[in-house]
């Protein structure tokens, strides 16, 4: 393992899985390297289970499918490097998705209660703050005001769950389906806003959000005061910073002095698939973030532009 840690200016936090040909298969051996490469955080993006019909594992592991005695080795071995732990996903309940939060339907919660509560266990084992949760399907025979109210609900009833323990809800906006109920950063603001907890705020995925609605920096400067996480992928494809259409480099300047300003350091995860295979590939993933990493940080904090209006 390579002795030189690099210093990022941000917290970028990869993912279980990601560097398996230099660190090798096993999750303990790829946490070490990921503290030795100089990152501060990490992530696991996977969810695998029995009754989800395909592979999640080039995203991670999956925390929920683990054993306690493992999850306990993981938390150790992650305090020990001295990294954050960052989000982990709550493995849907069934498949495919049901409109389990957005009918309204008291069972459908309760199974989502349930699983936030085995989520509260599998955070404390390790030391994780966030847990990734999705706002399922839409449920077509409700306004969508309707299944926007039932949603609040049950988030409510989550934060009861999660928040005495200091675990936040990462609330993701998805573009995987068209059916997806959680889409854009305004409806996540709104639903955290409605929610009104600390221990509920917007996962700011930028390879979904990109899909979905681009602009991503007035996006994040509109709804900035409930982005409680971010993620990265380049579009199309998903993969590493620089193969794709958004200007990370620029991106990742504007979150600096944002956070700058109000003393915060967000964890921006490296949810995305890798352009090359190999070791090769992998080391073109860390000069792709040095990249992207590079720019100046000693400009003053970012001031808000005033449009002034055309004189009459």
């Amino acid at each position: 393992m390579s002795s030189l840690k690099y210093k990022y200016n941000l917290n970028y936090a990869p993912h279980i899985n990601l560097f398996t040909n230099s660190a090798g298969k096993d999750p303990i051996d790829q946490i070490k390297y990921i503290a030795d490469l100089g990152f501060k955080a990490i992530e696991d993006s996977g969810f695998n289970a029995s009754h989800i019909p395909f592979d999640t594992s080039p995203m991670g592991i999956g925390m929920f499918g683990q054993e306690p005695s493992y999850l306990d080795k993981i938390g150790k071995t992650i305090a020990d490097a001295g990294l954050t732990m960052g989000t982990f996903v709550m493995t849907p309940p069934v498949w495919p998705p049901v409109a389990m939060l957005t009918s309204g339907n008291l069972e459908f919660r309760e199974t989502f209660l349930k699983k936030c509560k085995k989520g509260v266990e599998v955070a404390r084992r390790i030391n994780a703050k966030f847990v990734t949760v999705s706002a399922d399907v839409y449920d077509r025979s409700l306004p969508v005001e309707v299944q926007t109210a039932n949603v609040i609900d049950a988030l409510r009833y989550a934060a009861d769950i999660f928040e005495p323990h200091g675990i936040t809800m990462a609330l993701e906006t998805l573009s995987d389906h068209h059916e997806l109920f959680l889409r854009t950063s305004e409806q996540a603001y709104l639903l955290c806003r409605g929610v009104n907890r600390t221990s509920c705020k917007m996962l700011f995925d930028m390879y979904h959000l990109q899909r979905n609605i681009g602009n991503l920096i007035a996006h994040i400067d509109m709804v900035w005061s409930e982005i409680g996480y971010f993620q990265v992928g380049d579009v199309p494809g998903r993969k590493e910073p620089g193969t794709g259409e958004i200007n990370y480099k620029n991106i990742f300047k504007h979150i600096y002095h944002k956070q700058k300003a109000e003393d915060k350091n967000l964890i921006i995860g490296m949810e995305h698939f890798k352009s090359k295979e190999g070791i090769e590939g992998e080391n073109a993933l860390l000069e792709a973030y040095k990249q992207c990493d590079d720019f100046n940080t000693s400009s003053d904090i970012i001031k808000e532009k005033k449009i002034l209006s055309p004189a009459v």
